[in-house]
């Protein structure tokens, strides 16, 4: 009889492992009895480094006589500047007032979108509910450089100026005073067309290097790198993921039906999680700093990257934000055509859970160095000139000298004469059409906004290419 039972007992185990190895090949177990099952990190998680990524996309100064746009921060302006708004938000004894007035000498950090406060004041753990009430968004921040006791902060409708004797930008004023302009580019302020005065100042870069070869950042046909990027993505549910090829020949890795990881053969990465419970918040910086720690985590955030748009979004009937995200290449803003609505980084997240992440970087091609040069560019003014529409009927213009194939070959005119006067911003940015995988260059653009529409034009030509 003894015997009997242990030959039982045997079996059993014998049974019990067999189907315990059989559900590893055929079954997911349940996360909660399952070996490789995640550890709960929650409690331990790790505070997002926002300001790598929360930083203006240019800095303009207008420091006694001289006036310029700074792309790239090697002094740490902002590093310094974040220490003043710091200061002014924490002031006790501070005077917070709408004014229409703005300091004749200043530094002003441009964000390319509104920026709620809340992130600011929340990681700076800033309990001050005048300051998220007045302030409300950020669009630019603009320090007075003649008075070290005052900021203004834009808001996207109206100017709020701080004053606090607690506020001291002294250190911002030295360094300012300390560069040496006459290398840094040139701005007229006083460019008219006809009776219409151009209300921005106007760049007098006479060249750029052009073209920019790159390489995408992913390469769809390096597929252990591309099997390597799945990995780091599913984690333990990658021996569970149905892998294909498209007849495009995009990969395509599927768990479930849950979550979806794409890479197209342009190099745009794009994932889609459905097997995250949406939760329902309203907290912008719980989730601006999931973004930030996703990414930080997964592929890293492209070089000079920064946010460029935060917006409202419904996930599954939740409330969400989608954070944009670009970048600057060889110290100029990188645009990407609306034609395949390519972004550099876009995220979709719901209280701190990454719902969608769709990725497309273009680094330089350091193998084609020696193919790129600095050649002459058309002047801005010139580009405006020969691009506003001087029709009496408004219908469109045609330049018959340009040849077939050429960008816009009609030569569109799209600037409207009463256009000139709401012009807000003229730039030299670098252009990546996106259209095809061959396509592996960018073109120096010049790049004119207006109060309703942004034009973009070949820098060369100053044919339009685009216009949004």
């Amino acid at each position: 009889m003894l015997n009997i039972k242990i030959k039982n007992t045997i079996l059993l185990v014998m049974v019990l492992i067999c189907i315990y190895l059989s559900s590893n090949v055929w079954l997911k177990l349940p996360e909660f009895i399952s070996p490789n099952a995640y550890e709960d990190n929650s409690a331990e998680e790790v505070e997002a480094d926002i300001w790598k990524v929360l930083r203006p996309v240019k800095n303009v100064i207008k420091y006694d006589e001289n006036y310029t746009v700074l792309y790239s921060d090697n002094r740490g302006l902002w590093q310094e500047a974040l220490n003043v708004i710091n200061d002014a938000f924490n002031a006790s004894n501070s005077s917070i007032t709408e004014t229409a007035a703005f300091p004749a000498e200043y530094l002003k950090f441009d964000f390319n979108t509104n920026i709620p406060v809340e992130i600011f004041t929340t990681h700076m753990k800033i309990e001050n509910n005048n300051i998220n009430n007045t302030v409300k968004n950020i669009k630019n921040i603009i320090i007075d450089l003649k008075d070290n006791n005052s900021i203004y902060i834009y808001n996207g409708e109206n100017n709020i100026r701080i004053q606090s004797d607690q506020i001291n930008s002294k250190e911002l004023t030295d360094i300012v005073s300390s560069i040496n302009f006459d290398n840094k580019t040139k701005y007229s302020a006083v460019e008219r067309i006809g009776d219409e005065t151009i209300q921005v100042p106007v760049p007098l870069e006479q060249t750029a290097l052009n073209p920019v070869f790159v390489q995408s950042e992913l390469d769809v046909f390096d597929i252990d790198r591309i099997n390597e990027i799945a990995k780091d993505y599913f984690r333990n549910d990658y021996d569970y993921v149905r892998k294909s090829v498209e007849v495009s020949g995009n990969l395509v890795y599927v768990y479930r039906t849950e979550k979806i990881l794409k890479i197209n053969e342009d190099g745009l990465l794009d994932f889609y999680d459905a097997s995250i419970e949406p939760e329902n918040s309203s907290d912008v910086y719980k989730s601006f700093a999931a973004a930030v720690n996703f990414t930080e985590e997964f592929l890293g955030f492209p070089k000079n990257g920064y946010l460029s748009n935060v917006e409202k979004i419904l996930l599954e009937g939740n409330e969400g934000y989608r954070f944009t995200f670009s970048y600057n290449i060889l110290e100029r803003p990188i645009l990407f055509s609306r034609v395949r609505e390519n972004l550099a980084l876009q995220i979709d997240v719901a209280g701190n859970n990454v719902i969608s992440y769709k990725r497309f970087i273009r680094n330089i091609d350091e193998t084609q160095m020696n193919k790129m040069a600095e050649i002459k560019v058309t002047p801005a003014m010139d580009v405006i000139r020969g691009n506003i529409d001087t029709s009496s009927t408004g219908e469109e213009n045609a330049d018959t000298s340009l040849g077939e194939g050429q960008e816009t070959a009609a030569r569109l005119k799209p600037i409207k004469p009463e256009m000139i006067k709401e012009i807000t911003n003229i730039y030299l940015g670098y252009f990546d059409l996106s259209r095809i995988s061959r396509e592996q260059v960018l073109r120096v653009v010049w790049v004119i906004e207006t109060n309703q529409k942004t034009f973009i034009f070949n820098a060369i030509s100053g044919a339009l290419i685009e216009e949004w």
